[in-house]
């Protein structure tokens, strides 16, 4: 399964690949790919069901309300992904990929892209919470 940020851009992407449900049910993992203006990383990426649940809640709220943030971030590791939208309707995507190992890298990154790619991201992250365990 795939879940893919549309940004009317064709150099920036935020997309989840081999969405996959922790065997006990407790969370997910999968692979994340970024590319943003030339910097591209495609890193594992996990979290637990309460980060991932309050992230699709706050990216409803942003797409009713028009502006806000919403955060996805496991709870015992620094990795992140973030995306806030203001009132003129950009959406700023935002966040750090960190890959753990005796040699760590870190990628930063942000772009912008606009408010009409946030109701069909919502709607295949939901699609994710049906994903039955492995």
């Amino acid at each position: 399964m795939k879940i893919k940020l549309k940004t009317n851009q064709n150099d920036e992407c935020l997309e989840f690949c081999n969405v996959e449900r922790f065997s006990d049910g407790s969370g997910f993992s999968a692979t994340l790919v970024v590319r943003s203006r030339g910097f591209s990383a495609e890193v594992p990426f996990s979290f637990e069901i309460n980060p991932f649940d309050k992230f699709i809640v706050a990216l409803e709220e942003m797409n009713h309300l028009l502006h806000g943030k919403a955060r996805l971030k496991p709870n015992y590791e620094e990795p992140f992904i973030e995306l806030e939208l203001d009132n003129l309707g950009h959406l700023r995507v935002r966040g750090e990929m960190i890959e753990y190992s005796h040699m760590p890298q870190s990628l930063k990154f942000e772009f912008e892209t606009d408010q009409t790619c946030l109701k069909p991201f919502i709607h295949d992250l939901k699609m994710w919470q049906d994903i039955p365990s492995t």
